[in-house]
């Protein structure tokens, strides 16, 4: 975790899981929101999984989408967060994570789109990596920059919200030129 960018852990934290510091593993305000609206929708379309409750379904359940699963998650996360720091449970999802183009963890990420270490990501970078791995397909700078683009904004408007930037920090990081490796 030393080795990650304090501010690609920020963007990640603001995009993934803002409360990700102040709650047992699970969010039991977010798990209420969705299930509310799942159930006024009759479908599963809002989730409500925290770092710590996507680090337990990559590494011990399936990934179907189940009331029963959802419950075995988030009794889990509660038992990481309890023999687990919080620093190291964001570890865990940061190197795990899939990023696109076969980048899983954000060490190999940092190399596919950048080609450089993960120390030396720019802020710009950063955030665009941190906006990935909600739709690794869909917000590919390769193939769909301009989705990525949007899914960054949206990154550095989250940081904003969360204190992490002033918003002239995000306007100009946004505007930034990214360069991307070669593929």
């Amino acid at each position: 975790l030393d080795r990650i960018p304090q501010s690609l852990r920020d963007a990640t934290i603001a995009t993934e899981d803002p409360t990700f510091y102040d709650h047992p593993g699970f969010s039991p305000r977010n798990i209420l929101r969705a299930f509310w609206q799942n159930l006024r929708q009759g479908e599963i379309v809002s989730g409500a999984s925290t770092i710590t409750q996507q680090v337990v379904k990559n590494s011990f359940l399936s990934p179907e989408v189940t009331w029963s699963r959802k419950i075995r998650e988030a009794v889990l996360a509660a038992e990481v967060t309890r023999r687990y720091s919080k620093n190291e449970i964001l570890e865990i999802y940061l190197n795990q994570s899939y990023y696109g183009n076969l980048a899983y963890g954000i060490g190999t990420a940092a190399e596919v789109y950048f080609d450089k270490p993960i120390e030396e990501l720019s802020l710009a970078e950063a955030t665009m990596l941190a906006g990935i791995p909600q739709g690794p397909a869909i917000y590919d700078p390769y193939t769909n920059l301009a989705a990525a683009k949007i899914r960054q904004g949206i990154v550095l408007n989250l940081m904003v919200k969360r204190g992490y930037l002033t918003a002239s920090e995000a306007t100009s990081t946004y505007q930034e030129e990214l360069r991307f490796a070669p593929l």
